[in-house]
């Protein structure tokens, strides 16, 4: 590898490359360490009371303004009282549980008489059968003592028996009342029972007890959710200066909740928190930064202003949420989140705005309560208006964004909570989607007023500004209506053409007719310097030699430049100005001066300054400048040849490397030129032209046979 060939790549190197990697270093660390500060920021900044959960405060706190709000945490604890109250609902009696305890209790009465009767066996072997019963169990103090009853005195026992437990089994009995049922036999026994009778009694039917009903799960839940319907949200109120929490007072739910609706508690900073913070930041940089790295072809002409202004909105916004919205249901959600994403889309490209929408939304949900529903809410709508923004070329895009982002973040709001919704929450819910509806047109406002601001404040180039200086009341563009009316029409043919081939292949169509506008200013000093102004047969140009001529002309690049500085024309116009003709020759006075000269001369005296453009927007108005002046200056007779010289222009383009920078592919080239034929036919299209008309025409009473044919040229309207 030769010296210069090293020198060269060394230039490159810190002209291009190692510019855009230090841009990019720096904006990674300004966007780590801002994401950070701004998520620790309610740590450190704010009020002093960092109360928890069973803290004594030290002192009043009283509320800094009126605020009324819905309490969640009162709210839900009336509605768990509510539901806690429902008691346990149950099916009615099975009577068939009941018939079969009825007749076990008969084979139970008949079994004990059979034992009573038996001779052949002794008391002990009674009592011992009587106590191993599979079907009831029966204590051995009370079988001694069924045993030691005289007949007549079991026959009143065992009617009662089958008298109580029918009167007990016809009520509903389940788990939870079972004690309580048997603890009432006693009072359904007769009285005329003796005390060791009734025992008896009471023992055999309590045994002969069982469950004759089933937990009603479905009909409880109805009930205990009716019944949380049925409790309104609580409303607390707070008048200015009105203490919140009184010294001494234990900090209960009721006071956190208070102190964070008043935005008045400061969070204790601890090292899981700071960990976060770091971890969250450093993968969100990371993200952010790999997008816009991808959101241009080429490294070296990622627009360094824009990568450094969407890290800083971006830091902003978060901090701005940690700031503002803790506590403030309402506000969540009319915040102006998707204009972040929209703004950052506009600046610098799709992904990088999706990245941004995603990082705000992981970023508000580890923050807010509802942690996935404030995420999800914020990344749909910025979702949302950055698909549906496309390229911005009018401020209805915008607005037609922002509307599609609060109905993306209502649809959300509603998927979250719909199902969990209860009636008297409709009137809230309701409110909700209305005011993210209204967050989502609120976005589109803020992101024009931030392209605004970015396009005075820092020369961003925004479709704010090129909608403004579109309009063909710009003072310049007046001054060349009067000043050099052949270069405004030449103007007007150009941007025309430009904008057609720029939507052909999906380059800035507003931006490439904005900047064919102004590309031509710098002809307002000289105008009559430059053919398209000068009078028919007078050409001040016949009078200079070719170096001074050629001068001039390469002059309007420069003054277009001055003027473009003096009416505070955008960065990216200016690039127009600049790159039209990139450094291409006066071909005409190059020429003329070989010719003078009688041998070639120094043709660099003779180019433009350039830069060769460097965009596909600069590109395709070089390509349509070239192309206009030649198809107005040849007056062809055929398309064909229309066709000819375009294919020449755009080849000499080529072969002189100019389009060399501009990212236009082949193919790009090729429908460009396409569409300016196609444009061209519909302006330069053959007419007949017709002889001249006589003094005094006579009268015709029969076409004349065999005319010839009229010829044609090639006529502008």
């Amino acid at each position: 590898m030769s010296l210069g060939a090293t020198s060269n790549m060394r230039q490159h190197w810190e002209g291009g490359p190692r510019k855009s990697f230090l841009v990019l270093l720096v904006t990674a660390c300004v966007g780590f360490v801002g994401l950070t500060a701004a998520q620790l920021s309610r740590h450190v900044v704010g009020s002093s009371v960092v109360y928890n959960l069973g803290d004594v405060a030290a002192y009043d706190i009283r509320a800094p303004y009126r605020l009324t709000y819905l309490s969640e945490v009162e709210t839900s604890r009336q509605r768990d009282l509510a539901e806690a109250s429902v008691a346990p609902i149950f099916t009615p009696p099975d009577v068939q549980t009941s018939r079969r305890q009825m007749s076990l209790a008969y084979e139970v009465l008949d079994y004990i008489q059979q034992i009573r009767n038996d001779p052949n066996l002794s008391l002990d072997e009674r009592v011992r059968k009587l106590t191993s019963l599979d079907e009831l169990s029966i204590r051995e103090s009370v079988a001694r003592a069924i045993l030691t009853l005289h007949d007549r005195q079991w026959g009143r026992v065992s009617a009662q028996v089958t008298a109580v437990l029918d009167a007990v089994l016809r009520r509903p009995i389940h788990p939870g009342n079972l004690e309580e049922v048997r603890a009432s036999v006693p009072q359904l026994i007769s009285f005329s029972l003796q005390p060791d009778e009734a025992d008896i009694v009471n023992q055999l039917v309590s045994a002969l007890i069982v469950p004759n009903t089933n937990y009603d799960a479905a009909a409880t839940e109805a009930a205990r959710r009716a019944a949380r319907d049925a409790v309104k949200p609580v409303e607390r109120k707070y008048e200015a200066n009105q203490i919140i929490i009184r010294s001494g007072q234990l900090i209960g739910p009721n006071e956190i909740e208070a102190l964070e609706r008043f935005n008045l508690r400061r969070p204790g900073l601890s090292w899981t928190s700071v960990f976060s913070a770091f971890l969250l930041s450093g993968l969100a940089t990371l993200a952010l930064v790999a997008g816009l790295m991808h959101s241009q072809a080429q490294p070296s002409k990622r627009p360094a202003r824009q990568m450094v202004l969407s890290v800083m909105l971006l830091i902003i916004a978060v901090l701005l949420a940690h700031l503002l919205l803790q506590g403030r249901s309402v506000l969540i959600y009319l915040f102006p989140w998707a204009a972040v994403a929209m703004t950052i889309a506009s600046w610098s490209g799709l992904l990088p705005g999706l990245l941004s929408a995603l990082i705000m939304g992981v970023l508000a949900g580890i923050e807010m309560d509802e942690h996935l529903e404030t995420a999800l809410f914020v990344f749909a709508g910025g979702l949302a208006a950055c698909l549906s923004l496309g390229r911005v070329e009018r401020l209805s895009y915008l607005l037609r964004a922002g509307l599609l982002a609060g109905i993306a973040q209502s649809a959300v709001l509603m998927a979250m909570r719909l199902s969990v919704v209860q009636a008297g929450d409709l009137p809230t819910l309701a409110t909700m989607l209305g005011v993210s509806l209204l967050g989502g047109v609120l976005s589109a406002g803020v992101a024009i007023a931030l392209l605004y601001l970015s396009g005075v404040l820092f020369d961003v180039t925004t479709v704010v500004q090129l909608s403004e200086l579109s309009r063909l009341s710009h003072p310049l563009l007046q001054r060349m209506v009067t000043q050099t009316p052949g270069t405004y029409h030449h103007t007007l043919m150009v941007a025309h053409l430009a904008e057609n081939a720029a939507e052909r292949i999906g380059a800035d169509a507003l931006l490439t007719r904005v900047g064919a506008y102004f590309h031509d200013i710098g002809k307002l000093n000289n105008p009559q310097f430059f053919v398209e102004n000068q009078l028919e047969g007078f050409n001040p140009h016949d009078r200079l030699d070719p170096l001074t001529s050629s001068t001039i002309l390469r002059n309007h690049v420069t003054d277009g430049l001055k003027l473009a500085a003096k009416y505070r024309l955008p960065a990216r116009l200016r690039a127009f100005i600049a790159e039209h003709h990139g450094t291409t020759k006066t071909q005409y006075q190059y020429v003329q001066a070989c010719q003078a000269s009688g041998q070639a001369v120094d043709a660099d005296a003779f180019r433009y300054p350039g830069p060769r453009p460097r965009s596909k927007e600069t590109a395709i108005v070089m390509l349509a400048d070239g192309s206009e002046a030649i198809v107005r200056a040849g007056r062809f007779a055929s398309f064909d040849e229309i066709d000819n010289a375009l294919r020449q222009i755009f080849a000499d383009r080529l072969a002189d490397h100019q389009l060399d920078d501009s990212e236009l592919t082949l193919r790009e080239i090729e429908l460009v030129r396409q569409s300016f034929l196609e444009t061209l036919r519909g302006v330069y299209h053959p007419r007949m032209q017709y002889p001249p008309q006589p003094a005094e025409a006579p009268a015709v009473t029969a076409p004349p046979s065999g005319p010839a044919l009229p010829q044609q040229e090639l006529a502008t309207p």
